[in-house]
Parts: C-alpha cells; sequence; structure tokens
C-alpha cells in the first residue's frame, strides 16, 4: 500500500476523536461513529479501504462490520 493510498486520513472528519469511538463494543452504541462519519469528505474513501482490506471491526466510511459483510456479499452476487 503505497502512501497516497492512505492519504486521505489525514482528511477525515475522525481526526482528534478516541478512535474507541469508532470501535464501540455492540454495533448497536455505533451511532455517535457513525454521524461523523455521515458528514466527512472522505467517507467514500474510507469505506472503500475498508471493504478492499475487509475490516472485519469498527466503523468506517458510516458502516458498521455486518453492513459492511453485506455489501460484500451484494459485491460478489453481481460479479
Amino acid at each position: 500500500m503505497s502512501v497516497a493510498d492512505v492519504v486521505w486520513r489525514s482528511k477525515g472528519a475522525c481526526q482528534g476523536l478516541d478512535a474507541e469511538i469508532f470501535y464501540p463494543d455492540n454495533e448497536d452504541h455505533a451511532d455517535f461513529a457513525i454521524s461523523v462519519c455521515s458528514q466527512c469528505e472522505v467517507r467514500i474513501a474510507c469505506l472503500d479501504y475498508a471493504l478492499d482490506n475487509r475490516e472485519q471491526q469498527g466503523i468506517w466510511g458510516a458502516t458498521t462490520a455486518r453492513d459492511r459483510r453485506r455489501m460484500l456479499r451484494q459485491r460478489k452476487q453481481t460479479a
């Protein structure tokens, strides 16, 4: 992975926030993290990164791990 592949991270709305916010114990408690991500200018890049790297934990691009698993299954079915 090159530096250009993750340069979007420095522009994330999550910068400066406690990382634990984005790794809730229960996905049902992810509302605050999702609201931060929903307003982020690099949300799509973040989501693409999480999908490409099969991130199995945390909130990425305003999605939970469950959301991303569903997206990956849908991608697989349409491929």
